[in-house]
């Protein structure tokens, strides 16, 4: 008798973990196609309707702007991001001469970054000088800008593949790896935009630029300079009918070498459409 109570309290222990491995298993997000996670990131933005009846877009904030390693530097100042059809500006002013701010402005032709001395570019600006494709095609500022690719991916030309379910820190996240239509060839550059599963939307953006290797000589220097730049959008609320990120956070570091990470952290405060 003793020995039929333990069989029995074995076979039900064993049928409540078969039940949790398949309660866990069924609640892993489904592996989905580039397709299917545009699609489902379109709905998440708004009704197709909504989305086309919208022609710019003004978009303006505060900006915090500090290095986040040495904490030596905070600033704070004002942030808008501009934008109608492919054309967009995004500025980010500081009353400050050491740092007056950023200036990335893509005018249907040509993209332009500001100095931010009489010589230099900020870490942001340098890497939109090498890769200007992200804010041609409208990648960079993520469903902020009207441009955003994803938007119309097939008439945008730009290529994105699905890359499966990867994990960042401690979020899993549906990942697109997205190739521009064109480039300068400035280096090895890779791009992946990361979807959140329950509710898709754009959450993060992670660019890494690797520069080619420099010719001395008969040899190469074996070190290459990457540059890597991560947006992480957050605080998502309905306006005209689409939903939109209010949190967005632009950080920018460069590798090997002295260890040095920038942090551009927007809060938009108002974001006002047709209105240019």
């Amino acid at each position: 008798m003793h020995r039929s109570k333990s069989f029995l309290l074995s076979l039900s222990l064993a049928g409540l973990l078969a039940l949790a491995i398949s309660g866990a298993a069924s609640d892993k997000a489904p592996k989905l196609s580039a397709d299917e996670i545009i699609a489902k990131h379109l709905e998440s933005v708004g009704t197709a309707e909504a989305r086309a009846a919208l022609k710019s877009r003004v978009a303006q904030g505060t900006v915090q702007f500090s290095e986040r390693i040495t904490g030596t530097i905070h600033l704070d100042g004002k942030a808008s991001i501009v934008s109608q059809a492919n054309k967009v500006k995004v500025a980010f002013g500081f009353a400050t001469p050491q740092y007056p701010g950023e200036q990335l402005v893509f005018d249907g032709q040509n993209v332009q970054v500001a100095l931010i001395d009489q010589q230099s570019r900020s870490r942001l600006g340098n890497f939109v000088v090498q890769e200007p494709e992200v804010l041609k095609e409208g990648v960079f500022g993520g469903v902020l800008a009207m441009g955003w690719p994803l938007l119309d991916a097939k008439g945008s030309g730009v290529k994105l593949k699905s890359e499966g379910i990867k994990k960042v820190a401690d979020r899993e996240l549906y990942a697109l790896s997205y190739t521009p239509k064109k480039r300068n060839n400035s280096g090895d550059l890779s791009v992946l935009l990361y979807f959140d599963p329950a509710t898709f939307h754009h959450v993060l953006t992670v660019y890494r630029l690797a520069a080619a290797p420099v010719e001395q000589g008969e040899t190469t220097d074996p070190s290459s300079v990457t540059t890597t730049v991560e947006e992480r959008f957050d605080d998502f609320h309905a306006v005209d009918g689409v939903t939109l990120p209010f949190s967005w956070d632009v950080r920018a570091r460069v590798e090997p070498g002295k260890a040095l990470e920038y942090e551009w952290k927007v809060t938009l405060s108002s974001v006002l459409h047709n209105k240019i």
